[in-house]
């Protein structure tokens, strides 16, 4: 979902006229946070392929560390334009992973229509390991109940985070000063 948000954001700002070489240009501050945030979430899409044996402690611990990782990073960067988008965004899928013991809200029917009948069973059954139903669980409705097509549920946390990026990139590349403003510069007439 992030990288198509990404991915809309560079569309929408060569729409506006912007150049994406314009994201060459931004200093993002604490961008090794941001780098060691994504081996995280590498290591749990690993994890998810069943790549590794892993227990509920490490996988917990790595999403949670990916989760903080990115919001000092969002954090560090506040000041940029949109950037208090995504991080009221992670911020709410933060809230809602800690409220519920380190697992998601996952809503039974949506899960069902996309993944089917059986992971309705299991979810209710309690026997998928890092997401809980969301007819029991706290704060449920910012949890993954929100299906997108056949194709996967998501949460509102995960839809404000999205726009965030979206808004935050094609604002970058439609930004026609960005170049320039971390140049010193000198009229011609100053030294007249």
């Amino acid at each position: 979902m992030f990288f198509e948000a990404l991915i809309l954001g560079v569309l929408i700002g060569i729409a506006r006229r912007g150049r994406i070489s314009r994201l060459a240009y931004v200093n993002f501050s604490g961008r090794p946070l941001i780098y060691a945030s994504a081996l995280f979430y590498l290591g749990i899409i690993i994890m998810n392929l069943g790549l590794y044996d892993y227990s509920s402690f490490l996988y917990a611990g790595f999403l949670l560390a990916s989760f903080v990782l990115t919001l000092v990073f969002l954090l560090l960067n506040i000041n940029m334009k949109f950037m208090f988008v995504p991080l009221a965004g992670l911020a709410l899928n933060l809230v809602v992973f800690l409220a519920n013991g380190f697992k998601f809200p996952l809503a039974a029917d949506a899960a069902a229509k996309i993944y089917g009948a059986e992971i309705y069973e299991l979810l209710l059954g309690g026997k998928v390991v890092f997401f809980t139903a969301a007819e029991g669980a706290r704060l449920s409705f910012l949890g993954n109940i929100i299906p997108i097509g056949s194709l996967s549920l998501v949460s509102i946390g995960d839809l404000v985070a999205a726009v965030g990026v979206t808004l935050a990139v094609q604002a970058i590349i439609s930004d026609k000063f960005i170049q320039n403003r971390s140049r010193i510069t000198f009229s011609k007439n100053i030294l007249r």
